[in-house]
């Protein structure tokens, strides 16, 4: 009974990472962690836990100054530059539009892997199925629905994966040799390393998708400095999670797919990863655990950009509303606080769920690769990282607003060499794309 109660004490203490880290490892961190297992065996493990330093710093930064402060994150964005808003708002609507078509795919591929049924539109019918599954849960139960469901979810994702990456009979000692010696390997097969990587900081370090964290902070409660004890163990366990998730996906994908000398091209081919290895019992472990991973992300993602863009559209961050200048006269951490409001019945967060949900579904009607779908996204992504962690450096070394808060040299250190290296991927791709 002491153990339940504890458990049940551990298990309320932490949501907001939980869903983050759902939404981050969705199927796009599945996807572009299996292709760099596949492709290049265990040479980018490595790179895994490279990006979630990066990604750490991004939102334990990101979440003091929203708790401090008492702002959201693009209230602060908005006193830099209100053009920077509506990008982040034009960005916003068309990477979730592009992230959810994907899903769509995925959702219903995975169903029919386990529960095919007997007429050509299997697929599709599983697809559209999931999608009212998860309408039904943002539009009408909102965040506390989702964070309960990403809970029961991540259990199935690890459970699956572990049992995946144990019985591929991993090679430990060519696993060490890449997470102690890591580089980039030659290029080979479809995707480069260099994508590949710049996909991973695309998935892991994120872009858009961080800004959410903040948001499902404000919905959980979380408002005020007090609240950063919690939030840091909340966090932490987020990132513990996606990286768990991240290196077992990797270390199937490098047993089973890079031996074959596979190249991934849809979730029929993703199956490989556990199907050689584990046969009937593996294509169960890929269906279960790849649905579990794309509704995850597909509820937490359209959850998090509607809070996100209802923010932006309901306070007038993109009109040429005055800045708050009284606001920014106060001491630091005394900031006028607005209170998160109940976004789930307002017609702006409803209007843009209904949007990702359903906007997606003519590409059932295409034969785009999913797989490509997703490494395009992600890489896309990374083109904003040195923007918006060049606008939050300058947020969160404002010493009048955050006081003792602001960042210590190691914060700085970090999200500075996360935009050096974010921007060499990017020009290198652009060179070879070129």
């Amino acid at each position: 009974m002491k153990q339940d109660s504890r458990l049940a004490r551990w298990s309320a203490s932490i949501g907001p990472g939980i869903v983050f880290a759902l939404t981050a490892s969705g199927p796009g961190s599945f996807v572009s962690n299996a292709t760099a297992g596949a492709t290049y065996g265990y040479a980018l493990v490595w790179a895994l836990g490279f990006t979630l330093l990066f990604r750490y710093a991004w939102l334990d930064t990101s979440a003091r100054y929203v708790l401090v402060t008492g702002e959201t994150l693009l209230d602060g964005y908005r006193r830099l530059s209100k053009p920077l808003v509506r990008i982040v708002l034009a960005g916003t609507i068309v990477v979730r539009h592009l992230s959810n078509m994907y899903k769509v795919v995925l959702l219903g591929s995975c169903i029919h892997l386990l529960l095919p049924l007997p007429f050509p539109w299997s697929a599709q019918f599983w697809s559209v199925f999931s999608i009212a599954l998860a309408f039904t849960m943002i539009f009408w139960g909102g965040y506390q629905v989702i964070e309960h469901c990403c809970k029961a979810l991540v259990a199935v994702m690890t459970a699956s994966l572990i049992v995946a990456a144990f019985l591929s009979h991993a090679d430990p000692a060519a696993l060490w040799k890449a997470l102690i010696l890591p580089g980039l390997p030659a290029d080979k097969g479809a995707y480069s390393a260099a994508l590949l990587v710049m996909a991973l900081i695309g998935t892991e370090a994120g872009s858009l998708t961080n800004l959410t964290y903040s948001y499902f902070l404000r919905a959980k409660g979380w408002s005020t400095a007090q609240d950063l004890p919690r939030q840091r163990f909340d966090l932490f366990t987020s990132i513990a999670c996606i990286f768990l998730l991240g290196t077992l996906v990797q270390i199937a994908a490098a047993a089973s797919i890079h031996p074959l000398g596979l190249r991934l091209k849809d979730a029929n081919d993703l199956v490989k990863i556990f199907s050689q290895s584990l046969g009937v019992a593996g294509r169960l472990i890929f269906g279960a655990g790849m649905w579990a991973s794309a509704f995850s992300g597909f509820i937490g993602g359209t959850t998090g950009y509607a809070l996100m863009v209802t923010d932006i559209l309901r306070n007038g961050m993109v009109s040429a509303r005055a800045p708050d200048h009284a606001a920014d006269a106060r001491p630091a951490g005394l900031a006028s606080k607005r209170p998160a409001p109940e976004t789930r019945r307002d017609p702006y967060f409803r209007g843009f769920v209904a949007f990702w949900c359903f906007s997606p579904l003519y590409v059932l009607f295409t034969k785009w690769e999913p797989v490509v779908i997703i490494l395009i996204v992600n890489s896309l992504m990374v083109v904003l990282i040195p923007v918006l962690a060049l606008a939050l450096l300058r947020l969160t070394n404002d010493r009048k607003r955050l006081g003792a808060y602001t960042n210590g040299w190691t914060t700085n250190t970090i999200l500075a060499v996360m935009i050096v290296v974010s921007i060499w991927l990017m020009l290198r791709n652009l060179i070879n794309w070129w």
